[in-house]
This record gives C-alpha cells, structure tokens and sequence, in this order.
C-alpha cells in the first residue's frame, strides 16, 4: 500500500496577506478612486443639506456621506474588480472626467449622477466570439457585482437604522444621534447607487446585466427603486 503524505497548508501571515491585497491595485488606480470619492461625497452632502455650504451641517453630513460612500462606492468599485480578477482579467478603476463633472452640475439641481468613474477590464478579445454565451455571462456577472453589494449594504444599514432608532427613544446620545445619520444616509445612498447603476443603458451595470439575464435584472433593479423611494420617503426625512 503506498504511503500518503500529507502536506500542510501554510497560513498566511496578516502582513503578507495585507501585501498581496495592496498588490492588486496601482497608485494611479488608488489616486482614481479616493478623487472619485470626495467628489461623490460632496455632492450628495451638497444635495442632502439643501445646498448648503460651509455649515456645521453641511460638514457632518459630509462625513456621514464620506463613512457611507467608503462602503457603498468603493466597495462597488472593488467587487466589480475582484471579480473581474476571478475570472483573471486585468481590471482597475479609472475616474470619467465628464462623470465628475456631471457628478457636481447635476448636485446644483438637487440629484446626482453617480457615475464619477467605472472598474474597466480586460478579457481576451477573442472569447466573445469563441465563447459568446460563457464571455456574456461572466461580463454580466462582473457588472451585476457593483448593485449587488450595494443592496446588501442598503438593508445592513437599514437594519442598524431601525435598531439606533429604538434605541434614540431610550438613551440621548450625540453618537446615537451620528449612528441614526450614517445609517440613514447608508441605506439611502446605497440603495441609490444600485438603482441607477441598474440603469440599462451603456455604459451603466444594467445594460450589461439585462444582456446577460433579463430576470436577475428587473428583480434586483425594481428592488433597489422601491427600496430606493422608501428611503426617500420614510427615512431621510426622519434624520433632518
């Protein structure tokens, strides 16, 4: 009988696993990033404040929207990334000048175009038309990883929202009151994000998604608008 042996896996050491992720991006690509999401973060302050500039109020909304949008766009942005880089495409995010600047004049009329940059990737040329079911799928999963993420973030924030809200009616706290914010601005930005991502027009996720599958994409977008209106109504308001 021949003898097995076994090989241990060797653990990764938090540093060298912090290296291998720090890896994974460019400076310019983090340079990208961090200006798409000051920019972001000014104009839904802007917006949500009535347009206020230079107050207590606009700079602690600006925070909230800063805490919030490091979850929500960024991690948008990073799905989108990684699960191009799953499929081994080369993937990083660049920031659209006409985006930006669209991001800030469309703030001045009280909504927003959240579309400040995009995570472009790479694939062989020649898989869509070697494989042009596999090539469509996997681009429509890419796509779909973006909203996806932000709905799971929309109801984690909600949830918190709901339970700092029974907590506020017992304990009289600033940092309950800065909790209700975020969380508030949380679910709602989140929940924006995805529904105009879903959008199905290109270059926005939606397109991509309904070409690759139509029933996955009118589920998840009528769940980001009415998730999205509900927010609207219900939430913000509670918050100013």
């Amino acid at each position: 009988m021949p003898k097995v042996k076994i090989v241990k896996k060797e653990r990764v050491g938090f540093y060298a696993a912090l290296k291998a992720f720090s890896q994974r991006f460019t400076i310019v690509e983090i340079e990208n990033i961090l200006i798409a999401w000051i920019v972001l973060s000014l104009a839904f302050a802007y917006v949500l404040d009535g347009g206020a500039i230079a107050t207590g109020g606009f700079i602690l909304v600006f925070v909230a929207s800063a805490i919030v949008l490091g979850c929500g766009f960024i991690m948008h942005e990073l799905m989108h990334k990684f699960t191009a880089q799953k499929y081994r495409y080369r993937a990083e995010f660049r920031i659209w000048v006409w985006g930006i600047f669209l991001a800030i004049i469309t703030a001045l009329f009280g909504f927003i175009f959240a579309a400040p940059g995009a995570t472009y990737f790479e694939p062989d040329p020649r898989e869509q038309f070697l494989d042009p079911k596999g090539f469509r799928e996997r681009y429509g999963m890419i796509s779909f990883a973006g909203p996806r993420i932000n709905i799971i973030f929309g109801f984690i924030f909600l949830g918190f929202f709901l339970l700092l809200t029974l907590v506020a009616g017992k304990v009289s706290s600033s940092w309950v009151a800065f909790g209700i914010l975020v969380t508030a601005l949380g679910s709602y930005i989140n929940f924006y994000l995805a529904a105009f991502n879903l959008i199905p027009i290109n270059p926005l996720d939606g397109y991509k998604v309904i070409n690759w599958n139509k029933k996955i994409w009118i589920t998840f977008f009528v769940i980001a608008i009415a998730m999205t209106i509900i927010n609207f109504i219900y939430v913000v308001p509670a918050i100013f």
